[in-house]
């Protein structure tokens, strides 16, 4: 099929240098994991499944542009204009004036005429934008004479990318406001997108989903699928970017761009965002095209990394404005940032660890605790189900001699993982409870206190920890609800320290749900939604304890940088019940959804719509 042809067009020697770059800063190493990441998720195929299934045709087209919406607000889109060349400028233009949704105002802020550069820009205008910005006032007048919308302001000076967007933003007369960057074109259906979500709720802050475009505007690539809001991921990077639309009022109240932050003023503009409303909305479509040109793939690289301090700074301040109790610095992947949550008071934590019939697999889970673990105010809670064998209960005994801090209870009522769970939770004195299994081993010396620092925040009610296999490539690293069945979980199978789509495996970020493997949590949280629930007697019960957890406005989060090795054990080395056929298994399947109706039907919120249901995770749904 055609739309699985791999367009080799691009590969140019600016492609090839920006390869040879690549090499020289991560290695072989680092091509193989970028390969993989290219190859995963939408790659190749991704242009042909664009026009062919998500592009709208003329007759959806035409129906948008008969649709009488009974909300229509004035849509004010601001551009920047710096010495754009014609043909990206008449694109960026007639693709605002191509829009299903007629009611917009499109204000440019034109600084061509101005002899200083961007704030960070010290490098001499070229030849070729200095021949297109002559041209510029008189392109826009054209256009403003057959388009009352379009209005224009010529600057005497040059402020810089966020001051001229704040003259755009003073120029708006709409009750709501989108920023296009000079050489970028919407999807003719993009306003109409927005503005139907818009008829059941008057949201504050809307995003939709981008690609990246030829620089001929015939070619789309690298899909950006976002998930839902998820603030995490948002303190890893700016994942909403582009495709950005706030009521004007709210961006003129948090004091619109700062020009401290030029470079990445959009990131901070989100951060100040999100900091007064979390009514907030994404939109699963692809409405915003980003040009990808020859300048902007031999980009310096001083400019690069100018934009990548600027947006830690960004960060920074946003979080010292949120939280007090934290750090910011750069992430390994370049563009990346992490956040360190420190765990002010060293609240105690009761671990509570099922027991098993195999004292070395114990010994394995339990010694890195005490002899690994930088964080060590906690308890063990370990759970025996057998309570007759001889050698089991020697073991136990030498541990609560060896260790003050290691309690065992006996329990023989039942014998399901979440029924012992919640026994063992009952006898926990900390204030977190962390759930963690024998065959868990801990790897990284601060995973406690990374998963403490996160569980701490008051928006967050769980968080799981990274589990790896023992040949190091993921094992669990958070769940996917309603694919390929109930669940999935997230980039089984990858290698460790490997990218997967978007780097979103390099980063905290938020999930639907963890299993009760690796799982830390708010003990008060726990207790009030009545703990794991007996409907089950597998890792659903995990599952719908996250979801019940979710329901009460708490957010779950996997920790990147928490890692643990899950070793294969077998599962008689364990005294306990499980589904003992596969159709009690598919039962509990079946209820669990029943019971999550509307996540089974509509989709995980932090999983694009736009990937298949059923198949390899990340790929397009055909």
């Amino acid at each position: 099929m055609d739309r699985f042809k791999i367009d080799l067009s691009s590969i140019g020697g600016p492609t090839i240098q920006k390869g040879i770059n690549y090499l020289k800063n991560n290695g072989v190493s680092g091509i193989i994991s970028q390969v993989r990441y290219k190859m995963t998720g939408p790659g190749l195929a991704y242009n042909g499944w664009y026009k062919e299934k998500h592009e709208p045709d003329e007759e959806e087209l035409r129906a948008q542009r008969e649709a009488e919406f009974e909300y229509k607000p004035l849509i004010s889109i601001l551009v920047p204009v710096y010495m754009t060349p014609e043909f990206f400028l008449r694109a960026l233009i007639e693709s605002v004036q191509a829009q299903t949704y007629a009611n917009w105002q499109l204000c440019l802020v034109d600084g061509s005429r101005a002899e200083v550069n961007d704030v960070g820009d010290e490098e001499e205008t070229d030849v070729y934008e200095k021949v297109y910005s002559l041209e510029t006032e008189k392109i826009i007048r054209q256009y403003m004479e057959e388009d009352p919308r379009i209005e224009y302001k010529l600057m005497q000076e040059n402020l810089g990318i966020s001051d001229n967007s704040n003259v755009a933003l003073s120029m708006a007369q709409g009750e709501y406001a989108m920023v296009l960057c000079h050489d970028d074109t919407l999807s003719e259906d993009a306003l109409f997108s927005f503005v139907s979500e818009l008829q059941n709720e008057r949201y504050d802050l809307l995003y939709a989903d981008e690609d990246k475009m030829s620089e001929d505007g015939t070619k789309y690539s690298n899909p950006a699928f976002k998930p839902d809001y998820s603030v995490d991921l948002l303190r890893a990077y700016n994942y909403i970017n582009h495709g950005l639309m706030v009521k004007k009022n709210l961006a003129v109240n948090i004091g619109g761009f700062n020009s401290e932050y030029d470079g990445a003023q959009t990131y901070d503009f989100v951060l100040r965002l999100v900091e007064v409303t979390d009514s907030i909305k994404h939109i699963p479509r692809v409405v915003y095209h980003y040009r990808i040109s020859n300048k902007s793939n031999v980009a310096s690289e001083h400019k690069k990394e100018y934009a990548r301090e600027i947006g830690r700074k960004a960060l920074t301040a946003h979080i010292n404005r949120v939280y007090s109790f934290a750090t910011v610095s750069n992430s390994e992947c370049f563009g990346l940032y992490k956040v360190t949550y420190e765990t002010p008071g060293n609240p105690f934590i009761s671990i509570v660890i099922p027991g098993c019939n195999d004292v070395t697999l114990l010994d394995k889970c339990l010694t890195p605790l005490f002899m690994l673990s930088r964080y060590s105010n906690f308890e063990i809670i370990i759970v025996d189900t057998d309570g007759e064998d001889r050698d089991l209960l020697l073991y136990f005994k030498n541990k609560e001699k060896e260790r003050k801090n290691i309690k065992v209870v006996t329990y023989k009522q039942g014998k399901n993982l979440p029924d012992i769970r919640n026994h063992g939770a009952q006898y926990a004195k900390g204030d977190y409870l962390f759930f963690l299994d024998p065959m868990v081993e801990l790897i990284d010396t601060t995973a406690i206190g990374e998963m403490l620092g996160l569980c701490m925040r008051k928006e967050i009610g769980i968080v799981g920890g990274t589990l790896y296999n023992d040949n190091n490539t993921v094992y669990e690293e958070g769940l996917v609800l309603g694919i390929n069945g109930v669940y999935s979980r997230l980039y089984e199978g990858t290698r460790k320290g490997m990218m997967a789509y978007l780097m979103h495996n390099r980063v905290n970020f938020n999930c639907s749900a963890v299993t009760a493997d690796c799982m830390l949590l708010k003990k008060e949280l726990f207790d009030r939604v009545g703990g794991f629930s007996d409907n089950y007697k597998s890792e659903l019960a995990d599952i719908e304890l996250c979801l019940r957890i979710g329901e009460q406005g708490y957010y779950t989060v996997c920790a990147v940088d928490a890692g643990w090795y899950r070793h294969d054990i077998k599962q008689e080395l364990f005294n306990i019940e499980g589904n003992k056929t596969t159709r009690e298994y598919n039962a509990e399947c079946e209820f669990f959804k029943f019971l999550w109706e509307d996540i089974m039907t509509y989709g995980d919120p932090y999983y694009n719509i736009n990937f298949s249901k059923n198949g390899a995770l990340f790929e397009l749904d055909e």
